[in-house]
């Protein structure tokens, strides 16, 4: 009986791991995808000499950064190597999520860039 016990908690346990990294992924890909909402949406407003740097608080783009982890789009958008990090200057993206009323923290690190106080 012991062993059966046994081999059901290890059973359990490995269906929890897999379970962590299919929501792991999930959770990666919804971010990846709302990303990419943002970057179509905002593109005028954070590519680099390009348009406005404040979008329409009612447009697509605000209601998409509203919806964001602003925090976590923004280590997104700046990673090393990635076309983002040239094309969406950090700075750009604070001014976005500000406008769009979903600010970063004042003090918060945005890959080398410190958000500074309104």
């Amino acid at each position: 009986m012991a062993r059966g016990a046994r081999v059901t908690g290890a059973y359990l346990c490995c269906l929890l791991v897999v379970f962590a990294a299919i929501r792991s992924c999930s959770s990666s890909y919804e971010v990846q995808a709302l990303k990419d909402d943002i970057m179509k949406h905002c593109r005028f407003n954070l590519e680099k000499n390009m348009g406005q740097p404040f979008p329409p608080r009612e447009g697509a783009c605000c209601e998409h950064v509203r919806s964001a982890n602003v925090a976590q789009i923004c280590q997104e958008f700046t990673l090393p190597r990635t076309w983002q990090k040239s094309r969406c200057p950090s700075g750009k993206w604070v001014t976005v999520a500000r406008a769009c009323e979903n600010p970063l923290a004042v003090g918060f690190n945005c890959a080398g860039y410190i958000v500074p106080a309104a």
